[in-house]
């Protein structure tokens, strides 16, 4: 995962670029909460919770809570990201409702000429008809790569001429491409974005998903790492 100063506000916030082309990113804008506030929900049952430090007691507690589904005290934390995506991959990840959105308006603002390019092109997965595999040398490469740009930058000058033609950027924008960057913010509890870790850091998954759900786990362990390190230890078994 790249992880390197982006220009503009993103500068003030940890971030990384899953897809390592100096456009696709994620930042960590705020959280709140920590494991020994999951462990103090979880207590507040017996009336028990307290402010010293977390402890042993405490970590027991998390690996027991994961282990038997126990989720309601995952829920009292909040993690909110920027994310600049490909419009097919904010597609899915718009599916989990568990979450708040909010994205840039194409009706507000004019779209940016901001493509994403696959490094490699992958082929049609043969036993499962939603996913791809590595490409083999019956794939062109080369020739894949030219019809992707000649068909970006065909749609994105269209969208150039109609609003040189006074057409609405709301209408404008029905031109362009899934591969079109956009930005959102992403903001959930620590129990929605395990749950979207399950579902989309997985083989099943499309590649640029994982990419960005890996990008979303490396920024939030280190604010829980003591849960993250049980929920990791129990998928493992």
């Amino acid at each position: 995962m790249t992880a390197m100063p982006p220009t503009g506000t993103e500068t003030l916030h940890p971030t990384l670029f899953p897809l390592e082309d100096g456009i696709g990113l994620v930042s960590l804008v705020q959280h709140v909460g920590d494991d020994k506030s999951i462990v103090n929900a979880a207590r507040v049952s017996f009336g028990q919770d307290n402010t010293l430090p977390f402890d042993e007691r405490d970590e027991k507690l998390i690996r027991y809570l994961l282990r038997h589904h126990h989720g309601s005290p995952f829920e009292h934390n909040s993690l909110t990201f920027k994310v600049v995506a490909p419009i097919f991959v904010i597609r899915q990840w718009m599916r989990h409702r568990i979450a708040s959105y909010n994205e840039i308006s194409a009706r507000y603002v004019e779209v940016k000429d901001q493509v994403y390019t696959p490094s490699t092109f992958r082929q049609q997965a043969k036993n499962n008809r939603q996913a791809s595999t590595e490409a083999n040398d019956t794939l062109d490469q080369a020739a894949a790569l030219e019809v992707w740009q000649e068909s970006w930058r065909a749609s994105y000058a269209a969208y150039q001429r109609l609003l040189e033609l006074g057409v609405a950027r709301e209408q404008a924008r029905g031109v362009l491409p899934l591969a079109m960057y956009s930005e959102f913010y992403f903001t959930c509890n620590l129990r929605a974005l395990l749950h979207f870790l399950e579902l989309r850091d997985h083989p099943g998954a499309q590649w640029e998903m994982q990419r960005y759900a890996r990008a979303l786990a490396e920024l939030a362990e280190p604010l829980f790492p003591a849960t993250f390190g049980a929920w990791r230890q129990l998928h493992a078994e």
